[in-house]
């Protein structure tokens, strides 16, 4: 019984270490909401989904509204569940450091213009001497829009919207994992030239900084955590308009 024994200390030891580790508490998720940029990109998120729900009950002449105030909410719950107190405690650390503090605010710029970066990057990637930064802005994009990340928005916002639109039930498994990679591509590549676009003005040492604390324990948590917060803040609204949305207008 020597066996049984280390067993059941080991499932003992390891149910009390899990115990240990504390939920984020609700004055850090608020901290981390500022330091973060994702208080103002909440926000955005709630004006964007309010008109596009707005347009569709003037269309069908439908006064049914989903409360728009659920989903910082729901973001704030999922980031305090999924995310320990250290844990947090060490993404906020990582947003005080002024190299990331300048990426994040230059991510955010207002002025952003997509048709801009975009000629940014095509010139970066014709300049022969300009490859090692390109090099790392790249990696730098990959860290924080990973091919899984991006799935958990496809799996948990475009299938059940896919699925329970008009039409969806004819959706056969081949089509769906060809628009999940047409999406993951879509979001990488976009995600590629906002941070090509974003790096514009650092150096070289600067970049090679930065990478190494994107690429950190806790900020790879923290990008995973926050894809899991945004399909779980959205989902529901996604599901309480999937009965309105022609499939067949956004069909390829």
């Amino acid at each position: 019984m020597i066996w049984y024994n280390l067993f059941m200390k080991n499932i003992l030891l390891s149910i009390f270490l899990s115990s240990l580790l504390f939920s984020a508490t609700a004055e850090q998720v608020e901290q981390y909401l500022s330091v973060s940029y994702s208080e103002e990109q909440l926000i955005e998120l709630e004006e964007q989904f309010s008109l596009m729900q707005n347009n569709l009950n003037r269309d069908e002449n439908n006064v049914s509204t989903y409360d728009m105030e659920l989903l910082p909410i729901r973001f704030r719950e999922y980031l305090q569940k999924e995310l320990s107190e250290d844990e947090m405690g060490d993404i906020i650390k990582a947003y005080r450091k002024v190299l990331l503090m300048r990426f994040i605010s230059a991510q955010n710029d207002p002025e952003y213009d997509p048709k801009l970066a975009e000629s940014y990057a095509k010139r970066m990637e014709q300049d022969a001497d300009a490859a090692t930064r390109l090099e790392l802005a790249e990696k730098i994009g990959n860290a924080l829009y990973g091919k899984e990340d991006i799935g958990i928005l496809f799996d948990n916002l475009m299938v059940p919207l896919m699925q329970n639109a008009p039409g969806g039930s004819k959706i056969d498994d081949g089509s769906l994992k060809k628009s999940r990679e047409n999406y993951i591509k879509m979001m990488e590549e976009t995600g590629r030239i906002e941070t090509i676009y974003a790096t514009k003005d650092f150096t070289v040492e600067e970049l090679d900084t930065l990478l190494k604390i994107v690429e950190s324990p806790a900020l790879q948590h923290e990008s995973r955590a926050v894809f899991g917060a945004t399909a779980y803040a959205l989902k529901a609204f996604f599901l309480s308009i999937s009965s309105r949305y022609d499939l067949s207008k956004h069909q390829r």
